[in-house]
């Protein structure tokens, strides 16, 4: 007998509860998808497809991923919070389910044939007496498909297991190694001025005067010099030429510096700064209410340990800088963009440029990858700009490395201090953890124009803007600050500090990399203070049953392989925001006697409930440990009074090919759970299982990142 289970939906089917919203018929042997999720290298498309794919009976190769466009695609929101899967591909695979169930109704009664008698063939029905058929296609084109809703409860759905062990081609990986694929920078449009920013060294220097012999040269090469108080462009139909002239422009421009970056060290400034503080509940929220005091033990047989862990300033480094393409012609625009938020930057261009919506299309096109809010928004806005003030002409506009280093907004600088009881019988009774950093919530809005860089130079606005603590579940600072653990008592506490040097929004994760971090090691330095086995420490403070069999699993990964000589290993765990993904990791490493850490082997356990695409599972979590490792041990952006000086590589150090460890990934399968967001799950766990692995190895827990030679030495020489 199979198995049954219900569906539910999921939210972006209560906007989109049409099947016609999600799949099309347009010709024989070929179904579109639509989705509002875009595809940065997370295989989405691949796992959209895939979960299409089986629910229909249909080769994959036959479906196809529409990419996001806002005139034609569904509105989910932002690309982030590994919400992908669980969204949209939850909405595909119910839209999947009500489109089968009633193609072979329609079948059944068109053929005259009983229903569970029937046989699909790739989307074909034929009557085995007459040889007469119906199709998917067919069906498509009938008033019964354009009627099909999607209910928010799907019932009765068949509980089959899927051999999940053999390859699936990702979408568009072809035409990406062949060099056939077209990213955004790629673009080529008749009438098409290419574009660069002539930037100042840092965010509050205001345009006092240019060199007025620069024309000529800028005349006599055909190109545009592009002035609105602080914000210079300069254009050519020659991109060539436009990157030529860079630098001379730049240094024909006289600035005048209004405000330094910093005084102090960021992480004093975190401690002595303003602050809004919050109390954070279990459940994740957090409110606007008295803090209380770090309770203390009087009974001799308890013990108390205090913890503090710093993480600098991070970018999301993509490989290639950001870029956009604009034409605003009759009125209207339409625009090229790379960014997680397509369908809000509609309504923000909309605001800044004073068009309606209808006259606005936003198209998706692959260019870099971020996983957060890098420079992509700003570049869309840029562009857009420039074609308001070109009419009729293509505006190029390319970030340069230096912009993208430099002028994103990066992940904050944060610090964690924790203290925690045990009682008699090591059981941690009291659990106090704060958090404190600038925002991670500075995406462009309606109303929020400043949040795009060049806004504020466009009117010499150097003042510094003052974010507002967001209290939702998980919501940015206090992202997993309130851990999965089933402690007696908790003092969970967060701290957003003001006026902090460097600008800053989301980076994968938010602050979950700097909770989790923090919370992973604090429990291992419990463990180790109480002289208990490290799964079996936190498996006592646990009664969720799949976070316990993800430790299990993860343990019994590590024990198949023998320990490397000299080598030292670590573990951690989490959920992600208590509700996604669980992920549990171990690391083993070795350090030199130069005191340079290398990563051996790595063991990564993950449950994402029922799995749509395995390998999409485990590029994801492999490459979100990769991500979170170098950020770990490598990266760091470095500053001064006058500027960002990490403008480069040899400046933003990021791992390399010669560091990445053996990785081996257990994927469990929960048929029939919902899907969970596996993304970000990885990144928590691998800081904390690289700090716990390194605190065997010296004997000594490292309180800041990046774990580096220069941190190293410098804390354990005091």
């Amino acid at each position: 007998m199979v198995n049954k289970y219900k569906l539910n939906t999921g939210a972006s089917v209560k906007d989109y509860n049409k099947v016609s919203d999600w799949l099309s018929f347009e010709s024989p042997d070929k179904i579109n998808i639509s989705t509002g999720k875009v595809d940065i290298g997370q295989h989405i498309s691949t796992t959209l497809a895939l979960i299409c794919s089986r629910e229909l009976e249909i080769d994959i190769n036959s479906i196809f991923v529409k990419k996001l466009n806002t005139d034609i695609t569904p509105n989910e929101g932002i690309t982030a919070s590994s919400l992908s899967v669980p969204n949209s591909g939850t909405a595909i695979k119910a839209a999947s389910i009500i489109f089968k169930r009633n193609f072979l109704d329609y079948a059944a009664k068109s053929l005259n044939l009983i229903k569970n008698n029937i046989k699909l063939d790739d989307g074909v029905v034929k009557d085995p007496n007459s040889n007469a058929s119906i199709s998917f296609w067919d069906f498509s084109q009938t008033e019964d498909f354009f009627k099909l809703s999607i209910p928010e409860i799907i019932e009765d759905i068949n509980q089959n297991n899927i051999d999940h062990n053999f390859h699936v081609e990702t979408k568009f990986i072809n035409s990406i190694v062949q060099g056939e694929y077209r990213f955004l920078h790629d673009l080529k449009f008749d009438n098409m001025l290419h574009a660069r920013i002539i930037r100042p060294q840092s965010y509050s220097h205001r345009f006092v005067s240019i060199d007025e012999s620069i024309y000529k040269y800028l005349k006599d090469h055909n190109l545009e010099l592009f002035i609105k108080n602080s914000f210079v462009a300069i254009l050519g139909d020659d991109e060539y030429e436009v990157i030529k002239s860079l630098n001379r422009v730049k240094n024909s421009i006289k600035w005048e510096q209004v405000d330094k970056l910093a005084n102090d060290e960021v992480f004093n400034l975190i401690d002595k700064n303003n602050k809004d503080t919050l109390v954070v509940k279990r459940g994740g929220e957090a409110f606007h209410e008295n803090i209380p005091e770090i309770k203390s033990y009087k009974n001799s047989n308890y013990k108390t340990l205090t913890s503090e862990f710093n993480k600098p300033y991070l970018m999301h480094g993509s490989i290639g800088p950001s870029a956009s393409c604009s034409i605003y012609k009759n009125g209207k625009f339409v625009i090229y963009s790379h960014s997680q938020a397509i369908y809000a930057l509609k309504s923000i261009l909309s605001n800044a440029f004073n068009v309606e919506e209808e006259n606005i299309t936003l198209h998706f096109m692959p260019g870099a990858g971020c996983y957060g809010h890098n420079g992509a928004d700003d570049v869309t806005y840029e562009a857009a700009l420039l074609s308001k003030e070109f009419e009729n002409k293509y505006i190029l506009l390319k970030w340069t490395r230096e912009d993208e280093n430099c002028w994103e907004p990066y992940g904050s600088a944060s610090k964690n201090k924790l203290t925690a009881t045990l009682d008699e019988n090591n059981k941690i009774i009291y659990w106090s953890s704060e958090a404190y950093s600038d925002t991670y919530l500075t995406r462009p809005m309606v109303g929020k124009l400043e949040y795009f860089v060049s806004q504020r130079f466009i009117n010499n606005d150097f003042k510094k803007y003052k974010a507002e603590p967001r209290t939702g579940a998980h919501m940015g600072i206090h992202r997993n600050l309130d851990p999965i653990y089933n402690f007696k008592e908790t003092r969970l506490v967060k701290n957003l500090v003001h006026d902090l040097p460097l600008r800053t929004s989301a980076l994968r994760t938010l602050g979950a990399f700097a909770n989790t971090t923090a919370t992973e090691t604090f429990m291992d330095d419990l463990c180790i203070e109480v002289n208990i086995d490290p799964f079996e420490f936190r498996i006592n403070h646990l009664d969720d049953n799949r976070a316990i069999d993800l430790l299990n699993d993860l343990k019994t990964q590590m024990k198949k392989d023998k320990l490397s000589e000299n080598g030292f290993r670590g573990i951690a765990f989490s959920r992600y925001k208590n509700s996604a993904s669980y992920c549990a990791v171990g690391v083993e490493l070795t350090v030199s006697d130069n005191v340079e850490v290398e990563l051996k082997q790595a063991w990564i356990s993950v449950d994402a409930g029922e799995v749509a695409f395995k390998e999409g599972i485990e590029a994801q979590v492999e490459g979100g440990f990769i991500q979170a490792a170098s950020w770990s041990l490598y990266e760091k952006v470095d500053f001064d009074n006058n500027e960002i000086l990490s403008k480069d590589w040899d400046g933003y150090k990021i791992i390399e090919f010669d560091n990445i460890p053996l990785i081996k990934t257990s994927v469990i399968n929960r048929v029939g759970f919902p899907y969970l967001g596996v993304g970000e799950a990885v990144a928590g766990p691998t800081g904390a299982s690289i700090s716990n692995a390194l605190k065997r190895a010296l004997g000594e827990r490292i309180k800041s990142m990046p774990f580096s030679q220069e941190n190293i030495t410098k804390q354990l020489l005091g």
